[in-house]
């Protein structure tokens, strides 16, 4: 973190600046808005540029000297990242929630980073980050020396990368869970949680495409590697649906349908097809009864047992030989 640090602040609002000293010991915020996030966002070395004739930010964060993890929501903005801002011993992982963001390192070419891929940073790779909508990301700073298995984190900064593992819902439910728990540095367990913080996200990073890139990828090949990610992530939720998929993808229902027009499934059977296999596989240590029928319908992403039946009795009788 940062220790009596003058920087410049602008684009609180139109025509505002200030030059601030930062002393940041061990701190927690929570629902820092608009100015207050965008003076956070600068105390950490984010160069925030006036887009807009304001920018809205919210931030949540906890930090402490040697760790950090936080959560920010922002308009349009240009960010320039500070390396002299940095602490030199942590290396920052930052994933896209929602939208998409624009990124470069240097003199290197722009690289698009939507969700739900992830970009790295530090003092020795500093980033410029540029959006032109709305966006929602997740970011955590830790120590360069846990990385010691994983040093393609930082060697292969920025990125972006795509991570395939399903420990990435588990650290994002994780840490927004913290944030409205309003976790602190001196309460009990502030250690472990810490640790337990650290070991979910390089759990993440172990099961992570290292040479995934977004260019040379076509749109629709972007699309549909993003399509199928979301998918794998979310098919579980009963609320997930198609329409919810096009929406997370900002896309339309019809290009969603037309991204899938070459594959072997549709997107909806797609989807129903990875809920009866869950289902399936549920059932065959199912004590039968009516609660844990229940159960499974919920956990495999059937809105009713009624709808869990008949799409299991369907793909029953898809799959019976022809004659039988």
């Amino acid at each position: 973190m940062l220790t009596g640090v003058k920087l410049l602040v602008e684009g609180l609002a139109r025509g505002l600046s200030a030059t601030i000293g930062v002393t940041m010991l061990a701190a927690y915020a929570q629902g820092l808005k608009d100015g207050e996030a965008l003076q956070w966002l600068h105390e950490q070395g984010w160069g925030v540029q006036d887009d807009e004739a304001s920018v809205r930010a919210h931030v949540d964060f906890i930090g402490t000297r040697t760790f950090l993890v936080g959560r920010n929501w922002q308009t349009t903005t240009a960010v320039n990242t500070d390396a002299d801002s940095y602490d030199p011993d942590l290396v920052h992982v930052c994933f896209v929630v929602k939208g998409c963001l624009f990124l470069q390192a240097g003199g290197e070419t722009t690289e698009e980073v939507p969700a739900p891929y992830f970009f790295t940073y530090s003092a020795r790779r500093p980033v410029r980050i540029s959006a032109v909508d709305p966006y929602s990301c997740l970011f955590l700073g830790i120590p360069r020396e846990r990385y010691v298995e994983l040093a393609w984190v930082e060697s292969q900064a920025p990125g972006p990368f795509l991570t395939t593992s399903r420990f990435r819902k588990v650290l994002i439910a994780s840490l927004n869970a913290s944030f409205e728990s309003q976790i602190k540095e001196g309460q009990v367990g502030f250690h472990s949680w810490r640790r337990g913080v650290e070991d979910l996200l390089l759990a993440t990073l172990a099961d992570t495409n290292v040479r995934q890139s977004t260019n040379g990828q076509s749109p629709r090949d972007l699309h549909l590697a993003r399509a199928h990610h979301l998918i794998e992530e979310n098919f579980r939720d009963p609320a997930f649906s198609v329409r919810v998929l096009a929406r997370d993808l900002n896309i339309s229902l019809s290009q969603l349908h037309r991204i899938f027009a070459d594959e072997s499934n549709s997107v909806g059977v797609f989807i129903r097809r990875l809920r009866v296999e869950r289902a399936r596989t549920l059932l065959r240590s199912s004590d039968n009864s009516k609660s844990d029928r229940y159960r499974i319908a919920q956990e495999s992403g059937f809105r009713s047992m009624r709808t869990m039946r008949r799409l299991l009795s369907q793909e029953s009788a898809e799959r019976k030989p022809a004659g039988d």
